[in-house]
């Protein structure tokens, strides 16, 4: 069973827009992780969170795989602030969003006070007119969920978002922590192809140009 950080950790980690993780390389893993734990390196994560605005990085994906391995279905069952729910399924390279199956994802980790994060959401609202897209978003700067709604009302975004104070999208931002060897800056993306493979693991901001030329990319690979 996945371990739950406290919510005084996951604040300290997820507070900052940068941190000295930027310009290094991540591998997301690709072998099964149902059983596994959160790593006990995220007090050394937790310090290496600074206040500095991150400048974009670009990261290789790990595609090793490991034989032998059964992948897990329904890991994780997430809350969308407007109450639906996204089932999501551990596959080879990657993992699977059972309600977007056959439709590029981008996975975003932003915060509802970092600049960076603040500055993409009209890129965000523009590629979402891509029908073959769906933008999951998940605040991780601690914004009540009471007040996600006026957020998305205040911005006009019209993709989906959860909110990291919910138990449930906790522990899956806490995976994708370990997944991605993630040590909280924002803002964070991970692609998804139609099949749950992760294309592209990024960190920092990107212009609606790249982010068109990123979903293009991924889409013809189907």
């Amino acid at each position: 069973m996945i371990k739950i950080i406290t919510a005084t950790l996951l604040t300290l980690l997820l507070t900052a827009c940068g941190s000295e993780e930027n310009g290094q390389d991540k591998k997301f893993d690709t072998t099964k992780h149902q059983d596994s734990t959160i790593p006990s390196n995220l007090e050394e994560l937790k310090k290496k969170v600074t206040s500095t605005d991150t400048q974009p990085t670009d990261t290789k994906v790990d595609t090793k795989q490991k034989t032998s391995e059964s992948f897990s279905k329904n890991i994780f069952e997430l809350n969308t602030i407007d109450g639906k729910k996204i089932h999501i399924d551990e596959v080879e390279n990657g993992i699977l969003m059972q309600e977007y199956k056959g439709k590029v994802v981008f996975l975003l980790f932003f915060g509802y006070r970092c600049p960076p994060c603040l500055g993409e959401i009209p890129e965000l609202i523009q590629l979402k007119k891509n029908k073959n897209l769906e933008i999951v978003a998940i605040e991780v700067q601690r914004l009540p969920i009471d007040q996600m709604e006026a957020f998305k009302k205040e911005k006009g975004i019209n993709y989906t978002l959860l909110s990291g104070e919910d138990e449930e999208n906790s522990k899956f931002i806490s995976y994708i922590g370990q997944r991605a060897r993630w040590g909280g800056s924002i803002p964070f993306l991970v692609v998804l192809s139609p099949k749950g493979e992760v294309k592209m693991v990024h960190v920092g901001g990107i212009s609606l140009t790249d982010f068109q030329s990123i979903y293009e990319n991924v889409l013809q690979e189907k």
